[in-house]
C-alpha cells in the first residue's frame, strides 16, 4: 500500500510541475515589466489564479496544478502516517493547509 502511495503521489507531483511550469511559460507575457526575472516572476505566479488580466485557461491551469500538488502532500503524509511517523505527516498536512489558505486568501481578496 505504501509503495503504490509513494508512485501515486510522485507522479501527481511530476504532473503538477509540469503543469506549472507550462502555465508560467505561458503567463510571463502578461506580467508587469518589474517581474521579468525568474525569482520574480515565481512570487507573482503565487497571485496569478485570481488575476484577471492573465487568461482564465493559464489560471486553469495553474489551479489544476495547485490542487495535484496538495494532492500529493496529503498522500505523502499517508506514507508517512503508516510509517509511523506522525511528524513528518503533519508537517505535509500543514504544507497542504498553507496551500489551502492561500486559495481562500487569494479568493476573497479577488472578490472586493
Amino acid at each position: 500500500m505504501k509503495g503504490f502511495l509513494v508512485a501515486f503521489s510522485g507522479a501527481l507531483l511530476l504532473v503538477s510541475g509540469w503543469m506549472l511550469q507550462r502555465a508560467d511559460a505561458d503567463a510571463r507575457k502578461y506580467y508587469p515589466l518589474q517581474f521579468a526575472d525568474e525569482l520574480s516572476s515565481r512570487y507573482y505566479m503565487m497571485y496569478v489564479l485570481f488575476n484577471r488580466s492573465i487568461p482564465l485557461e493559464i489560471r486553469r491551469r495553474f489551479a489544476v496544478s495547485s490542487a495535484l500538488s496538495m494532492l500529493a502532500f496529503a498522500g505523502f503524509a499517508a506514507v508517512a502516517y503508516l510509517a509511523d511517523n506522525p511528524v513528518i505527516a503533519v508537517l505535509l498536512l500543514l504544507i497542504c493547509g498553507f496551500g489551502v489558505a492561500n486559495v481562500v486568501w487569494q479568493w476573497r481578496s479577488a472578490r472586493r
